[in-house]
């Protein structure tokens, strides 16, 4: 993170983060077989404050990725953190009505 948030560095924002890693990706330093995503290690933080502070990800990475996070590293991609109001659409990408009926928006 030295390189994109030089102050900050790990304490970056999110939006930081998620796009210096994009970046990291999209000029091929991404690894793994299709070099598509990146290793976060967090094995040298205490299990116990992950437990309590992040209890999700303890579990997340045992469902999904099946590693201990307390000795292997993470593979990760950039994704959204949380999305504020937008506009209702359908699976294809129509913009519906927003009282349910699912009816699409012409124009």
């Amino acid at each position: 993170m030295e390189k994109y948030a030089p102050k900050a560095k790990d304490l970056a924002s999110r939006d930081v983060v998620s796009r210096s890693m994009a970046i990291e990706i999209n000029e091929g330093r991404g690894i793994g077989e299709n070099k598509d995503h990146i290793h976060l290690h967090i094995n040298h933080i205490d299990p116990k404050i992950i437990e309590s502070r992040l209890p999700g990800i303890s579990e997340s990475v045992e469902t999904f990725v099946h590693r201990d996070f307390t000795k292997d590293p993470i593979p990760v991609v950039p994704t959204v953190h949380y999305n504020m109001g937008g506009i209702p659409t359908n699976y294809k990408a129509e913009v519906i009505t927003s009282n349910g009926s699912d009816k699409t928006v012409p124009g």
